[in-house]
């Protein structure tokens, strides 16, 4: 299976190969989570952070992405989409798996991920307990959980319930 770095908004793409961005770090964190299950034999990302219209087409046809894994030889391709973020603290993110010879997708999920970090710095800030820093963001610890997330939810299927994970500051 071929891991595609999710689409974001243009602000979390990588800028070059020293400096990766959510799209690709997602793509890493789902894979080595997929990888933990011990169930797909390969599950490789895509050194691609871009190609024209992914955006579009991750809700149409997927064309571009068919093509890469045709071309590379594999039999599926993971897709994700993180919508875009009004709060940094609360991402949705649509993932699916698409057979690569058919076009058909095998697996759709929408998988939520929320932490009251933002709350607590807000909170301790307000009480001069911590600075309000906005470097102090939790991005890596919204990537890791978002790709539990997503693994869990692929291997286990919930066809009834829709995926949502809240974590606490201490959980990282």
């Amino acid at each position: 299976m071929a891991v595609v770095p999710f689409v974001t908004q243009a602000n979390f793409t990588a800028q070059n190969s020293e400096l990766p961005g959510i799209s690709d770090k997602l793509g890493w964190t789902t894979q080595r989570e997929l990888l933990a299950y011990d169930t797909l034999p390969i599950i490789e990302v895509f050194n691609r952070q871009d190609w024209p219209g992914k955006k579009d087409d991750f809700f149409t046809g997927n064309f571009g992405a068919l093509s890469l894994a045709r071309t590379a030889g594999y039999d599926l391709v993971l897709l994700g989409y993180l919508e875009r973020l009004n709060r940094l603290d609360e991402w949705t993110i649509h993932t699916k798996i698409i057979d690569v010879d058919s076009g058909t997708t095998l697996w759709y999920g929408t998988s939520r991920v929320v932490t009251n970090r933002h709350d607590m710095f807000e909170v301790s800030g307000t009480f001069g307990i911590t600075s309000q820093r906005s470097d102090m963001l939790y991005t890596d610890a919204m990537v890791n959980e978002a790709g539990r997330c997503i693994a869990r939810d692929i291997m286990n299927d919930p066809a009834d319930e829709p995926s949502f994970w809240s974590f606490l500051p201490w959980v990282a």
